[in-house]
This record gives C-alpha cells, structure tokens and sequence, in this order.
C-alpha cells in the first residue's frame, strides 16, 4: 500500500516506518499534502522530505502533492510547481454550479483552474490532476461541462468518485451513480483527451491504480525532454 506524508506534521516513529518501507518495497508514487505552506518552517520541512524520499532513500521515487488553492496566490503555485515534485494536485471537489455549495466560500472553480493552469505553465513537464465527487445533485451537463473546463486548462489526470457523508453536519449524498455511469464518464475522459481518467464509486483523489500508469508517463515525458535538450 502506499504513505501519505504530511509535510507539516511527521514523527520519528512514522519517519522510521516510512524508511523502513521505501527501502523494501515502498511505493513508486509518494503523496505530500502541502499544509500550510507559507510559513517558512513548513515549506523547509516540506522541501527536506521531498529532498530525503528522492533523493537519499531512492531516488526513483515520484512525488506528488495535494495540494490547497493558496487563495489564488500563484507565487505560491510556482514554488511547488518548481520543488521538484512530479505530480501537482488540487481538487476542483465538484462541478462549476455547486461551488458555493459545496466548497469553502473563499474557494471557486476558476480560482482553481488557475491553480492547476499555473502550475503547468511554470513546469510544463509536471502532471496536472484534479478530483470529481459525484451524487451531490449534479447534472451530466454540469459534469460534462466541468470536465470540458478541466481539459482547456491542460489538466492531465482526472478521478470521479462516489460522495459520501462524512458525518450528519455533512451535506446529504443526493444519488448514488451506478458502476455503469462512472464507467461512462471514464470513457468521456479518456475521449476528450485526459491522459489518465479513473472513475468508480470507491475512487478517491489519492487513488493507487493508476500509479504504474503514471509512473511510466512521466518518465517517458523527461526523457522526451532530455532527448530535446
């Protein structure tokens, strides 16, 4: 299985655990969330484990990590754009109409388009992704519409997954869509042009099964790289 690693909070005991692991058999793809990374103590300890998982542990590891909006700060997008990550992540949650609804009032789909835009620009060999959580009341309009967006940003990898209600003070799940649907917005995706599309009721942002996929589409992209310079 794989680790996620939080850059703002680790422990020798957990650090110990994750060594132990990527010196085995460890996961080829490592997960960072960002936390709060405009304190100058966390983005230390974020670039010292990027530095340590690529680099003194094995370096064939790839890294990719969630992150937040940053409030539109794209200062911010480029500095982890160009730490040396392989996989820039940010969640769009849901499709453009339930926003508001569902998000963060300070969040909003063009504000993470922008994210995942920037990100691109300024590292152009970085693997772009977003997350879809379906049953929220959302159209097949909607949803075509929004991953229409997502492909006009150059976003790379796409996940759809089923919501489902954390707690009571949670927003109610509005449908449950069917393996029949998810498998046709999974060929939607692959259609308009997504490099990776994984879509499934238990399909999460950090879902495994597509990690040797990716994992082999950025190291023929660096080496197509390489092979220009």
């Amino acid at each position: 299985s794989s680790l996620l690693t939080t850059a703002a909070k680790s422990s020798p005991d957990r650090t110990d655990r994750r060594k132990e692991l990527l010196d085995d058999d460890g996961p080829d793809l490592q997960d960072f969330i960002s936390g709060d990374l405009s304190e100058k103590s966390k983005w230390a300890e974020y670039k010292g484990n990027l530095k340590r998982q690529k680099g003194e542990r094995k370096p064939q590891i790839l890294v990719e990590c969630l992150t937040p909006d940053f409030r539109g700060d794209l200062a911010a997008v480029e500095k982890i754009a160009l730490s040396g990550l392989d996989v820039y992540a940010h969640n769009v949650e849901t499709v453009r109409e339930l926003q508001r609804h569902v998000r963060d009032p300070r969040a909003n789909f063009d504000q993470s388009l922008s994210v995942l835009k920037h990100a691109k620009k300024v590292n152009p060999t970085v693997l772009t992704k977003t997350s879809i959580m379906l049953g929220l009341g959302e159209t097949d309009q909607q949803i075509l519409d929004t991953l229409t967006g997502l492909r006009e940003a150059g976003v790379d990898c796409l996940t759809l997954g089923q919501y489902m209600q954390p707690t009571k003070r949670h927003l109610k799940v509005e449908e449950y869509i069917t393996p029949e649907r998810f498998a046709h917005w999974e060929k939607v995706g692959n259609d308009m042009g997504f490099v990776y599309t994984a879509s499934g009721p238990l399909v999460r942002s950090s879902y495994k099964a597509g990690e040797f996929f990716l994992k082999n589409l950025l190291k023929k992209r660096k080496a197509e790289v390489t092979v220009a310079e």
